[in-house]
């Protein structure tokens, strides 16, 4: 292939994750990659804290690591019980002094475990004004006491002038997608002349996706940063011919 049609299918990776997670995301993607890449970090939310009390749990859950964040403000005790989603929420929680268990990855499975374990005393969800799964409601369904705690909020942003220049040019793009709600903003931010490639967490987000986009989508083998990593890389892998 001629050097310029090898510029010409030069992928570009967005990256829409509130900017922290996005670069931390960003460079173990760089870190394993040796092609040729355009990357734009450009979020599509930001994570803004709100006004929140809470008092006489015995527990918390963290479904991400916006939640652990927010708790800090909380004024909760150190040491304790944090159910926590997977496994790098769980890290984030120890460091911000909770005593973690470790979830399976998703809200699905870390409901599951909770009705299994059936923690005694109050459990405290903490969480943003838009979520997913029904936590709180299907714990206390079960028999459990669960109350939600809305820390923060998840504020929409637009699509950076960069991004939306790559979006407008005739090359592929790749969007690694971590929420139901990164979604739905940018189906709102489309049409896009680019040939578009979501790389999505979970099922929940790539049903979030508007299917009358057209975009190609794949869906991560877990919902976790590793998996989103490696689906991400074969995506990258497939714009330019090596696989």
């Amino acid at each position: 292939m001629p050097a310029n049609n090898g510029a010409l299918m030069t992928p570009t990776l967005i990256v829409t994750r509130p900017i922290a997670q996005s670069e931390n995301f960003a460079a173990s993607v760089l870190s394993a990659w040796n092609g040729p890449l355009n990357l734009i970090i450009s979020p599509l939310i930001e994570i803004v804290q709100v006004p929140a009390t809470v008092s006489d749990v015995s527990s918390v859950i963290f479904t991400s690591a916006n939640g652990v964040n927010a708790a800090r403000n909380l004024r909760l005790p150190a040491g304790m019980k944090a159910w926590c989603v997977g496994d790098k929420t769980a890290q984030i929680a120890k460091q911000a002094g909770f005593d973690p268990i470790i979830g399976p990855g998703d809200a699905e499975g870390l409901v599951a475990r909770l009705m299994s374990a059936r923690p005694t005393g109050r459990i405290a969800h903490i969480r943003g004004a838009h979520a997913r799964g029904d936590v709180s409601e299907r714990l206390n369904a079960a028999g459990l006491s669960c109350i939600d705690v809305v820390a923060y909020d998840q504020q929409p942003c637009a699509l950076s002038p960069q991004a939306l220049a790559a979006l407008n040019a005739n090359k592929p793009v790749i969007f690694p997608l971590f929420s139901p709600r990164t979604g739905t903003i940018l189906n709102q931010q489309g049409p896009f002349v680019a040939s578009v490639h979501v790389v999505a967490l979970s099922e929940a987000v790539a049903n979030a996706v508007d299917p009358a986009l057209d975009w190609d989508i794949t869906v991560a083998s877990t919902p976790d940063g590793d998996a989103m990593k490696i689906a991400t890389l074969a995506a990258l892998q497939r714009c330019v011919g090596k696989d």
